[in-house]
């Protein structure tokens, strides 16, 4: 371990003073990152922990970084479930020690209802698309030869009955049914889809129809369920027992190859330039303007993974950062894309089922989902 005092370098231009929104006075003025401390940890050959401890505009910050050789081949990053599921919440160090992540930080937004706690946007894990949505969010993906991805795929589910050559789309999967809905349902969602007696429920297992029910179908391990609902059920006489049915996915062409993916937001930082003034589409609500704990994850131009947290809602211990200013830091430790993901209360990292940084709410929240740093 290492220690080291002095200036805060942020992309050479930190000795000019880095100009962006501060809102500590709600209103644009200059902020100032000084660094103080700064200590380093190896956790093996390509992977590294560091805590900054800072000041903007004088007052109190603190940040950890881990960095990961995406070139080393006994170290792989991907996404984590809270307990397997989609329908579940859980502390990023129960998932680290439960899936034997080394190191792990929290992942995308989610609803914070126990009754229906989905995430928010795109996940996939190992090749298999767990989750979409239509909302407009940023994500990042890794492919099978670990090159990152940063940007909008856009993701449409597809169901294709093979006898007859049709097919359809879907609204959604792995989340609770609304009314006209037509949904798949995967067994990371759960046991049974949970459904209400008025739809109609296709039951796939091993690529053939092998129920037709009105709710609440089993949820197949070799299979899925499409669940349709209101509108959705005229699609219903598509199906018949003994049917051949596939469930896809389409993305865009760039990320075809993509193998583990999570959505997060807002944009970050891309090509080197910081976007956060052009995500304002992605609608978050907290960061634009106040100060608040950010966890975001960024890539540098000579193959390294940052995943990082930075601490916030603590006058006197860390103040926190704008997307603005998580943008400038990400920039400054090497940054050239960076997406900012769940963050307030839910910002956490963990190694070696320690919890590095100060959670805002005192202690490790349960959350949806993590990004876990595993040996292989």
């Amino acid at each position: 371990m290492t220690r080291r005092i002095g200036n805060f370098n942020c992309v050479a231009v930190c000795a000019l003073t880095l100009c962006l929104l501060c809102s500590a006075a709600g209103a644009a003025s200059a902020a100032e990152f000084r660094t103080l401390e700064k200590w380093d940890r190896s956790l093996s050959t390509g992977v590294s922990y560091t805590q900054y401890r800072m000041t903007i505009n004088g007052l109190p910050l603190r940040a950890h970084v881990l960095s990961v050789s995406l070139a080393h081949p006994d170290v792989y990053v991907r996404p984590m479930l809270a307990n397997n599921r989609l329908d579940s919440l859980e502390t990023v160090p129960s998932m680290a020690r439960r899936e034997g992540a080394r190191a792990a930080i929290n992942g995308s937004f989610f609803n914070r209802s126990s009754k229906d706690p989905f995430p928010v946007g795109f996940i996939m894990i190992d090749g298999r698309t767990l989750y979409f949505s239509h909302l407009h969010r940023s994500a990042f993906g890794l492919t099978d030869k670990n090159i990152p991805l940063f940007g909008y795929p856009k993701t449409q589910g597809i169901v294709y009955v093979e006898k007859t050559g049709e097919y359809f789309y879907l609204w959604g999967m792995n989340r609770r049914r609304r009314e006209n809905e037509a949904l798949a349902y995967t067994p990371e969602f759960g046991t049974t889809t949970g459904t209400n007696e008025f739809g109609v429920e296709t039951v796939v297992s091993g690529s053939k129809v092998v129920a037709i029910n009105n709710g609440n179908s089993q949820i197949p391990s070799d299979g899925f369920v499409v669940s349709l609902h209101g509108d959705s059920k005229r699609l219903a006489p598509k199906f018949q027992v003994g049917d051949r049915v596939s469930l896809f996915f389409l993305v865009e062409p760039s990320w075809l190859k993509v193998n583990n993916a999570l959505t997060g937001g807002p944009l970050l930082v891309r090509g080197g330039r910081p976007v956060v003034d052009e995500s304002t589409d992605e609608k978050l609500r907290q960061g634009t303007s106040s100060r608040i704990p950010i966890t975001a994850v960024g890539s540098t131009a000579d193959g390294y993974l940052l995943l990082v947290v930075v601490d916030g809602r603590q006058k006197k211990y860390s103040v926190g950062v704008t997307y603005s200013e998580m943008a400038d830091f990400m920039r400054s430790i090497g940054a050239v894309n960076a997406i900012g993901m769940d963050g307030g209360g839910s910002s956490v990292m963990v190694i070696d089922g320690e919890i590095k940084n100060r959670p805002s709410d005192g202690s490790s929240r349960p959350v949806a989902n993590g990004i876990g740093v595993f040996f292989r």
